[in-house]
C-alpha cells in the first residue's frame, strides 16, 4: 500500500483526490493511508501539512516504515473515493522559509566550510545551528548573499538520482540517512539531499532576514524568517517602533535614541532615588526605638529592606526585621547573631506561613498572613 506522494512531483498541488486504503484506529485517534496524497509528513525540520480530507481536519501526518498515515479524530470509511486539501498557504511560508535555509546552508558550506547540524520550522520560529562561528561583519556579507541569490531569481529542482550517478554527485547530507537520496539543487548555490517540498525558483522567497543569533553546541544558532513569515514579523515590529514613538513623541529614525535618551533618565532617577533611600534609613535608624524587634517601612522590597535590617542589628544589636507590606501579607528581612536569629525565625515560622530562608546572619523572605497581625506580633504601632 504505497501512498503516490504528489507532493515530491508538484509541491504546489494543494487539492486533490485519492482512494482511502485503511483507516486504523489508535487510541481514539484514526490513521488513514490514502492512495495518493499532497500532505507532507513531518520531516527533514519541516512540519507536518495540515488541512482535510471530505471536510474532516487532519491535524497531522507522520510517515512510519515507509507508509504515510494522516492523522484524524473522525474515521474515514475504506474504500471510498475522498477529497484532499492542504492549508497551502501555510504550506508555502514552510516552503519559502525550508529553500532559505537551503541558501544560507550552502552558502555558509562553500565560504566557511562549516556545516548545518540542526534545523528547526514552524509558524513561530526558524532557526539552524552550525558548527562554527560567525563575526556581526560576516553575519551581515552572509544575509546580503542569500538575498542576492534571492534577486537572481535561480532555479530550485529536486530529484532521485540513480544509485550509480549518486557517486559522483558533491551534496550537503545530514548523517544516517537511509534509502534512496533525493537532492534539492538550487543553481549555482547548494545542493542538499532533502525530502521536503521546496519552491520554485528563489525569486518566490521574496526576502531573508536574519534576527537573532547565540551559541549553541560549540557553534552558532542562527534566528531567521524568510517571506511571508518575514512580512509578518516586520509589521508587528512596525507596529511596536509606531507605539514607542507615540509613547515618547519621536519620530521612527529617533526611536532608538528615544529610548536611550530614556534609560539615562531613569538610571539618574534610580540613583537619585537610593540616595533619598539611604538618607531617609539614616534617619529611620537614628529615632529607632530600640526596644522595639522591628520596623514597617511603606513601598518597599526585600532588597530595600536588607540595608535597614542589617543596619538596624549593627547599631542596636540584638535581632532586627524590617517589614514592608505586600498583596500576601508583609516581605521581611531579618537580621541578628546566627544563634538568636535561628530562635526568632522558628518562633516566626510557628506563627505564620512563611516562604523564604536564608543563612549566616540574615533571614528574609514573605509572610502570608493579614498585615495587621504581622504588625501585632512584632508589636509595631505604625508604618513608617
Amino acid at each position: 500500500m504505497k501512498t503516490e506522494k504528489l507532493y515530491e512531483s508538484d509541491a504546489y498541488i494543494s487539492r486533490f483526490e485519492a482512494t482511502v486504503l485503511s483507516c486504523e484506529n489508535a487510541d481514539g485517534v484514526y490513521k488513514t493511508v490514502l492512495s495518493k496524497t499532497a500532505f507532507f509528513p513531518e520531516g527533514g525540520g519541516q512540519p507536518a501539512d495540515i488541512g482535510k480530507i471530505d471536510g474532516i481536519p487532519v491535524f497531522d501526518v507522520k510517515i512510519e516504515n515507509g507508509e504515510i498515515y494522516h492523522y484524524t479524530k473522525t474515521p474515514l470509511a475504506k474504500g471510498k473515493k475522498a477529497a484532499g486539501e492542504i492549508d497551502f498557504d501555510r504550506r508555502f511560508n514552510f516552503m519559502q522559509n525550508h529553500t532559505a535555509e537551503h541558501i544560507v546552508s550552502g552558502l555558509v558550506y562553500k565560504k566557511f566550510g562549516f556545516d548545518n547540524i540542526g534545523f528547526h520550522l514552524n509558524e513561530n520560529e526558524v532557526s539552524f545551528d552550525f558548527n562554527g562561528f560567525f563575526t556581526s561583519e560576516q553575519l551581515r556579507e552572509l544575509e546580503l548573499e542569500a538575498n542576492k541569490r534571492v534577486w537572481r531569481n535561480l532555479k530550485v529542482s529536486a530529484y532521485y538520482p540513480a544509485a550509480d550517478e549518486l557517486g559522483s554527485i558533491s551534496y550537503r547530507a545530514k548523517s544516517g540517512i537511509e534509502g534512496e537520496i533525493r537532492l534539492v539543487t538550487i543553481e549555482d548555490t547548494d545542493v542538499c539531499a532533502c525530502c521536503a517540498p521546496h519552491v520554485k525558483s528563489t525569486g518566490e522567497i521574496g526576502l531573508i532576514k536574519f534576527l537573532a543569533t547565540e551559541k549553541q553546541h560549540g557553534g552558532t544558532r542562527i534566528f531567521m524568517k524568510s517571506g511571508g513569515f518575514a512580512l509578518l514579523d516586520y509589521a508587528s515590529k512596525t507596529d511596536d517602533i509606531k507605539t514607542i514613538c507615540e509613547a515618547l513623541s519621536a519620530k521612527p529614525h529617533e526611536a532608538a535614541r528615544a529610548v536611550l535618551a530614556l534609560n539615562a533618565r531613569l538610571d539618574a532617577q534610580k540613583q537619585y532615588a537610593k540616595d533619598l533611600s539611604e538618607q531617609l534609613n539614616y534617619y529611620r535608624i537614628k529615632f529607632f526605638d530600640k526596644s522595639k524587634a522591628a520596623i514597617s517601612v511603606a513601598y518597599a522590597d526585600i532588597k530595600d529592606l536588607q540595608p535597614l535590617a542589617d543596619s538596624l542589628h549593627k547599631t542596636y544589636g540584638g535581632v532586627r526585621t524590617a517589614l514592608s507590606k505586600n498583596e500576601c501579607g508583609a516581605v521581611f528581612v531579618m537580621c541578628g547573631a546566627a544563634d538568636k536569629l535561628e530562635v526568632a525565625f522558628n518562633d516566626l515560622r510557628q506563627k505564620f506561613s512563611i516562604k523564604g530562608g536564608g543563612r549566616d546572619q540574615m533571614r528574609q523572605g514573605s509572610i502570608i498572613a493579614p498585615f495587621d497581625e504581622i504588625l501585632e506580633y512584632f508589636g509595631v504601632r505604625e508604618t513608617l
